[in-house]
């Protein structure tokens, strides 16, 4: 009985990855994520695509995928009989496996990053945001995202090959398996790599024109009430002169 649970598991959580945030996004945005950029329906691609604020909810959206059916199933597998870190790699694997290949989409899928930092969190929270951070930092200083994404989920994987109890062996297919699967979806960025094609990700730069988008906004702003309020004051001082010219007029017919 407890192996159906798992494969009922298995099965929910690879349709919840079906959900593609990047494609939520562009519906909303009015637009299609995969005909333009890298056509990649990931955060980075709508972030290029569609702005800063846009590429934010796509990554949240995926995070969230994978750290919701990981979370529900690790919190309750243990009250109907079954091995929650088991339930946790069981549905963390299935809901990357829907990212990267979502049958509803034709197996055209995504790359499994955000997802798997879901599942990650999860698995061990504070190892996560800690590789996430360093993760951050080194596209910035190094520019090339997709050696950073990949080594996040390779280092999350080493982490918790090392960590996880012998007992559940299982786990250390689950957690190569998603590693496998994340390391597929970037074969193109990894042949880049090596043959020096991939294109550099400016993170500093794109922040730095978001702030210079926002400053631009501020100052059109100050200058449509600038203008506003010279407008009010040059109507202002006209009435003022109408009225003057009426008074002279009136006076000039008593006469």
């Amino acid at each position: 009985m407890q192996y159906l649970y798992y494969v009922i598991l298995g099965v929910v959580s690879y349709f919840i990855g079906n959900i593609n945030g990047a494609r939520v996004i562009s519906k909303i945005k009015h637009g299609d994520v995969t005909k333009s950029g890298s056509g990649n329906p990931g955060t980075l691609n709508v972030w290029r695509t569609f702005g800063f604020w846009p590429g934010v909810m796509t990554f949240v959206l995926d995070m969230l995928k994978g750290l919701i059916p990981c979370l529900v199933a690790y919190l309750t597998f243990g009250y109907i009989g079954c091995n929650p870190e088991i339930a946790l790699y069981v549905a963390g694997f299935s809901v990357v496996l829907g990212h990267v290949f979502p049958v509803v989409f034709k197996f055209k899928g995504g790359k499994g990053i955000a997802t798997s930092i879901g599942v990650f969190l999860v698995a061990n929270w504070w190892v996560a945001l800690i590789v996430f951070v360093i993760m951050i930092i080194g596209m910035i200083f190094i520019k090339y995202a997709s050696i950073f994404t990949i080594g996040f989920v390779i280092a999350m994987s080493i982490v918790e090959i090392c960590l996880t109890n012998p007992a559940n062996w299982i786990n250390y297919i689950f957690i190569s398996l998603i590693l496998i699967l994340v390391m597929y979806a970037h074969r193109n960025n990894i042949v880049k790599l090596f043959t020096g094609k991939e294109n550099k990700t400016e993170l500093l730069a794109m922040l730095k024109g978001i702030v210079n988008k926002k400053k631009d906004k501020d100052n059109v702003k100050e200058e449509t009430i600038d203008k506003t309020e010279d407008q009010q004051n040059s109507e202002i001082l006209q009435n003022d002169a109408n009225i003057k010219d009426d008074k002279i007029n009136i006076d000039e017919d008593k006469k």
